[in-house]
């Protein structure tokens, strides 16, 4: 995938300020990205070890060398289509606000660099409890990315240190 915009258009560093890398991705067909600096690694799939009583979106845990970490269902998580998860799925491990926490995705597509003025904010048309997941739009002739926000991806994690409220 390639954006209209190269970063060999600049090279001086106020213009380095002015763009951001995200790591791109498919889930249900739609394209999505996050800001590659929360992007800890990309990992092969492993099956989770379900929990009980976790969201809907939570699959479960997994053993991340000596680490126990939470596994989200990002398709789950935004009320699209989840698909059945193989030897092919991938999840991408992402650290935000003291939190470590996977995500699955369909399949990694590219790292873009792109112009901050090329992010647009998305309508506001979520309900006012949920500001929703999506914190940018960008559009690229026939298609339309939708950036997420980290921090909003798993609201219900605790952060790491804190324990998670007793049942």
């Amino acid at each position: 995938m390639s954006l209209p915009y190269s970063p060999d258009d600049h090279d001086d560093d106020t213009s380095r300020a002015d763009q951001i890398e995200l790591l791109s991705f498919a889930i249900a067909g739609q394209d999505y990205a996050i800001d590659i600096m929360r992007v800890r690694e990309i990992r092969n799939w492993t099956a989770p070890t379900p929990l009980p009583r976790t969201p809907d979106y939570v699959r479960g845990v997994i053993n991340l060398r000596g680490t126990v970490l939470p596994i989200l269902d990002l398709a789950t998580r935004l009320d699209l289509e989840s698909r059945a998860h193989d030897e092919r799925s991938v999840f991408v491990v992402i650290h935000c606000d003291k939190r470590v926490f996977g995500v699955t995705v369909d399949g990694v597509s590219d790292i873009l660099t792109v112009p901050r003025s090329m992010l647009q904010e998305p309508p506001a048309i979520e309900e006012p409890t949920d500001p929703g997941c999506v914190s940018a739009l960008i559009l690229e002739e026939d298609r339309m990315i939708r950036v997420l926000d980290a921090s909003r991806i798993a609201p219900a994690l605790p952060h790491r240190g804190q324990n998670a409220p007793a049942a």
